[in-house]
């Protein structure tokens, strides 16, 4: 190997180490968020049984739809902008924080008047209301967490997680002690999130840099942000309408059955989500190309979602019997159909990203609002007769038709099919490992076979690449983290 390639490959494996460390962080924040939410969602569900857990469900999915509404997209926006225009960052953060503070206010009364109009009542509506104010808090939350994205300052999202986190845990124990009720479930939920947009304002404090003032005139932000208030919620409304409509046809019961394992889906996304928003400021400030690179994260994503299909399915009976006990043992077949959607899910993570990079947002709006008539319509006919695995079957489908969509815009977008062929060799080859897997089920104790399937997945993905790429990725300049 000459001098010129011996430095070339120092700087490129210095790079990786460099997206490594970031994405860790990133990742590392989100394990502390998911896996504490996931903690105070089993206490609660154990505590409150599937009917009420239902109904907090159901408040939560309402929620969250309106924080998208608020603009919880955009975190994303911030961070390409302040990535492409650092000397107007901190400006445009007190900028979109204003704006995302006087949406929440509007839609507090909505939600409200949505809920009210469910027929729920009393303390459900009171916990509905605490519950909503968390949108004054997350204006400032999510701001400050796109700023120090961009800044590629990402080590303080660790401890901003870890506060709202730690207050979620800890909040269970005088609920534990007393009367659990969903009033109190609601304002833990509030203590945190406030918490959390405290600790991101004291972490801002600490950088320096960028003007005060934002350079945008406010008719000029709500224009170019419209985008990412429309297609998050979109998103959000096939993501959560099916915990709705199984509320209203179904029953409490089931969306409480069925919330668990699409909580978990979820905290799946750690991984997709860690490595893409390490990756997107690299991309934002690039000037274009990128087919090598988005195969490369087709593949390593694609492979990695791979992993917990393995061990769900063989795993999920078990666990749900050991972790939430026999009421809710009708989680697990769910879980078990449920994770295939983990695979279309975690490649839609790369390819969103490719286009949101390269200021393509626009087109979500057709693909999500593509997703979300197909998602309803399907819901609406299936769920009456098949209850939640119909749910978990028509978010596969829809991942699948968001997949479809991508794959042609990237194409015709940017000239490269984001696919490798990579991808057929390893799917033929977890096929293999999986049915194997199954088969030493009735033999062994399940956790033998899922280990080894995972161990010579691993082998596999390692030796044809699609694991060691992620070395090659770029980290962006300044990514001291």
């Amino acid at each position: 190997m000459s001098d010129a390639a011996t430095i070339q490959a120092r700087v490129d494996r210095h790079e990786g180490q460099r997206f490594l460390r970031r994405a860790g962080q990133i990742g590392g924040s989100q394990v502390i968020r998911r896996a504490a939410r996931f903690v105070f969602l089993f206490a609660v569900a154990r505590a409150l049984g599937p009917a009420s857990f239902g109904i907090y469900a159901l408040l939560l999915a309402v929620v969250e739809t309106l924080s998208l509404l608020s603009g919880e997209g955009l975190i994303d926006f911030l961070a390409r902008e302040s990535s492409r225009a650092p000397e107007s960052a901190r400006g445009l953060a007190r900028q979109v924080t204003a704006l995302r503070s006087v949406y929440g206010a509007l839609l507090v009364p909505v939600g409200l008047a949505l809920v009210y109009a469910l027929g729920y009542r009393g303390e459900v509506l009171g916990a509905a209301l605490v519950l909503f104010l968390t949108l004054l808090a997350r204006a400032p939350l999510s701001a400050a967490q796109g700023f120090l994205r961009a800044a590629n300052r990402v080590a303080p999202l660790v401890s901003i997680e870890a506060v709202q986190g730690g207050l979620l845990l800890a909040a269970l124990v005088p609920l534990r002690l007393g009367a659990l009720s969903l009033l109190g479930v609601a304002w833990a939920e509030l203590v945190a999130t406030a918490a959390a947009a405290a600790a991101g304002l004291f972490a801002l404090r600490r950088l320096r840099g960028g003007a005060a003032v934002g350079k945008l005139s406010w008719t000029e932000l709500a224009r170019r942000t419209a985008a990412f208030h429309l297609y998050p919620l979109i998103t959000n409304l096939y993501d959560r309408v099916d915990i709705v409509l199984l509320s209203v046809l179904a029953g409490s019961a089931a969306a409480g059955l069925y919330a668990l394992p699409y909580r978990a889906l979820a905290v799946l996304q750690i991984v997709p989500f860690a490595l893409m928003t390490a990756l997107l400021p690299a991309i934002a400030a690039r000037p274009g190309g990128d087919g090598k690179l988005c195969a490369q994260v087709s593949a390593t994503l694609f492979t990695l979602a791979l992993f917990p299909v393995i061990a769900v399915m063989l795993l999920a009976g078990p666990l749900v019997s050991a972790v939430l006990g026999p009421a809710y043992r009708e989680s697990a077949p769910v879980f078990k159909v449920l994770v295939w959607a983990a695979v279309p899910m975690f490649v839609n993570f790369g390819l969103n990203t490719f286009l949101l990079a390269r200021g393509r947002e626009r087109v979500f709006l057709r693909t999500t609002l593509v997703c979300a008539v197909a998602n309803l319509l399907l819901n609406v006919l299936l769920i009456p007769r098949f209850s939640f695995y119909a749910a978990a079957g028509v978010t596969i489908v829809t991942e699948c038709v968001l997949l479809l969509q991508n794959v042609a815009i990237v194409r015709r977008s940017f000239g490269f099919f984001p696919l490798p062929n990579a991808v057929l060799g390893t799917s033929a080859v977890f096929a293999a490992l999986l049915a194997a897997a199954l088969l030493a089920s009735f033999y062994l104790p399940a956790a033998l076979p899922a280990a080894a399937a995972s161990v010579l997945l691993a082998l596999y993905a390692y030796r044809d690449g699609s694991l060691r790429s992620v070395l090659r990725w770029p980290a962006p300049e300044g990514a001291a983290g």
